[in-house]
């Protein structure tokens, strides 16, 4: 085809500050990136304890290529499981404290693979607004029902369960930690309504995996809730520092996925050398108490320090959403933080409603007292006049 059909697509999302590009950084660290010999402070990654770069798990994944080579060779119904597979999702479901777990590629994947297979039609869905993009693609690509209810609206969600009527089979679907305001979903509250009304509960708790609860068990530890939650999704791409991601719970739950998730029965296994730097991050972060408490202390003072700067934002988590409102004014902001060496991204629709563009960030073990200052002079210097007195 000779015709350019996208041109004047791509002319239109310049024009309203919607069409990104990819910055190849020269290399970095969890607390850095470098662009053209210039290093930039890191406040937008999910590496929430910089397991990215730790020596442990780069020694682990060098000796699973020694061991197995680069690649899967192919997806892991046919010959791409490995050892290192299989003890991931052991560790998986022994970290979490439920029966089995099954690996998929990405969250993405995860989620587009889990929910059609676990949701059919006779079922209906009832989805948290502000659900992350693959939930809600994986709600669409099921046949089942699909409703959506304001976001954390416990009182209208109640009322949808209500008018559901007599259906085959009720689910719940929600983030753990919503990833762009960075609050939680009331998992005690959902799931009390989930045994009121019959229904199931499936917990997407990419960015809480690891870090809240005592144990690192997520939202569902956190809200004393983990024998309630029927599927729990989770990411081995934030604190754990790798890439991947697994959905755990009953060992029947996990082998119908195994034979019903499209996404998993025909994707390319995780090289086996990633599953192997996985599964010692899964096993740091086990004995990571101490860490996950100090994190937290570190994320109560970064607020307690905003707040000392004139900033009006409320502490939710170390997901720190700075709403600025329109796309160019938010790429404006991040562009003046960048010359200021600190790269934080604007983040703009669809990833967020229209008018509610903002500066997301994300703090993580990996920095210092000195780069968490930077930041807050920064934000003062370009952002104190919009932000001061009026929230996020």
């Amino acid at each position: 085809m000779t015709d350019d059909i996208f041109s004047a697509g791509l002319e239109d999302l310049a024009a309203r500050g919607l069409r990104r590009a990819a910055t190849a950084f020269d290399g970095g660290s969890a607390r850095t990136v470098t662009l053209d010999g210039r290093t930039l402070l890191l406040f937008c990654s999910n590496d929430y304890f910089g397991l990215s770069h730790d020596p442990r798990i780069i020694a682990a994944v060098k000796e699973g290529l020694d061991r197995y080579g680069f690649g899967s060779g192919g997806s892991r119904l046919i010959s791409g499981t490995r050892t290192p597979h299989a003890e991931l999702e052991r560790a998986i479901a022994s970290f979490l404290g439920a029966e089995a777990a099954l690996l998929f590629g990405t969250g993405f994947s995860a989620n587009s693979g889990v929910i059609p297979a676990i949701a059919e039609k006779g079922d209906v869905i009832f989805a948290d607004k502000l659900n992350h993009a693959s939930m809600v693609d994986g709600c669409r690509l099921s046949r089942a029902e699909f409703v959506r209810y304001p976001h954390c609206d416990m009182a209208a969600l109640e009322k949808m369960l209500k008018k559901a009527g007599s259906v085959r089979t009720r689910w719940i679907i929600t983030d753990g930690l919503f990833s762009m305001d960075g609050d939680m979903a009331p998992l005690d509250e959902i799931c009390s309504l989930a045994k009121k009304h019959d229904a199931r509960v499936y917990v997407d708790d990419a960015h809480a995996f690891g870090v809240l609860g005592k144990n690192g068990r997520g939202t569902p530890e956190l809200f004393g809730v983990e024998r309630d939650i029927d599927i729990l999704m989770g990411t081995l791409g934030k604190a754990a520092g790798g890439m991947g991601a697994f959905a755990a719970g009953k060992k029947s739950t996990a082998d119908w996925l195994l034979n019903k998730a499209r996404s998993f029965i025909f994707s390319t296994a995780m090289p086996p050398a990633v599953a192997a730097g996985n599964l010692k991050a899964v096993e740091i972060l086990g004995n990571y108490r101490t860490e996950r408490n100090t994190f937290m202390q570190i994320t109560e003072a970064f607020y307690d320090r905003i707040k000392t700067a004139g900033f009006a934002i409320s502490y939710k988590s170390y997901i720190i959403p700075l709403v600025i409102g329109s796309a160019g004014d938010a790429l404006a902001a991040a562009k003046l933080l960048w010359d200021d060496g600190i790269f934080v991204q604007a983040i703009r629709p669809p990833a967020v409603p229209e008018g509610t563009s903002r500066l997301r960030l994300t703090l993580s073990l990996a920095h210092t007292e000195q780069d968490r200052e930077a930041v807050i002079q920064c934000l003062t210097k370009y952002l104190g006049a919009r932000h001061k007195g009026t929230g996020p």
